[in-house]
């Protein structure tokens, strides 16, 4: 945790950012809340919250792209953009309810939403690019593939539900790997300093690219 809390410093002092706190968002629980990952910006403040899975044994070779990947929201200040739209979003739904026949408003807040969700997903992107970048192609790409895993081991109508109220903000993980192995690499990618010392089994990891 300190190591990753000098990294956040160091990221601050990089980017002129005030103060860089970061939080765990729940208690160390398989099954609750542990794998969750958030951020937020507020003028030259910004917070991290990050579920203590990736604390673990288990998950911490993820940490480093978890982590640029939410340093990405904070540093394209996406949850204020993101205010900002959902608010003009509303807006214009308003307006077209009172001038617009029904059938035109309803299709009217469809489109509005359809385009909302368009740029979430292009933000997500954003930030996994940045995470290939920094922590190379192939980490988050097994990061996903861990997220793609764990869904195949829940219920059909679980899993359906999941998928309906996550797509909404969130691309799925077979376009996030697609992306991800589209997206420029630097020729050398350096070890991240989060990087575990040790893999599994007590290899040394190799660098992703």
């Amino acid at each position: 945790m300190r190591t990753t809390e000098r990294h956040l410093h160091a990221v601050a002092r990089q980017h002129r950012i005030h103060r860089l706190t970061i939080a765990f968002v729940d208690g160390w629980d398989q099954d609750g809340h542990g794998n969750e990952a958030a951020s937020l910006r507020d003028g030259r403040r910004a917070h991290l919250w990050l579920g203590s899975n990736w604390f673990g044994p288990e998950d911490t070779a993820h940490l480093p792209v978890v982590i640029e990947h939410e340093l990405g929201h904070i540093l394209r200040r996406d949850n204020q953009c993101s205010t900002v739209l959902q608010a003009t979003g509303v807006l214009l739904s308003v307006l077209a309810a009172a001038w617009l026949p029904l059938l035109l408003a309803v299709l009217a807040a469809g489109v509005l939403r359809l385009l909302y969700t368009g740029w979430s997903w292009w933000t997500e992107l954003a930030c996994d690019r940045r995470a290939v970048r920094i922590c190379g192609r192939e980490a988050v790409i097994a990061l996903w593939g861990r997220h793609t895993a764990l869904l195949g081991d829940l219920p059909r109508q679980v899993l359906l539900w999941n998928g309906l109220r996550s797509a909404s903000t969130h691309p799925p993980y077979g376009l996030r790997m697609w992306w991800a192995r589209r997206t420029d690499v630097p020729s050398a990618v350096a070890l991240h300093p989060l990087t575990p010392l040790s893999g599994v089994g007590g290899q040394v990891p190799t660098r992703a690219a």
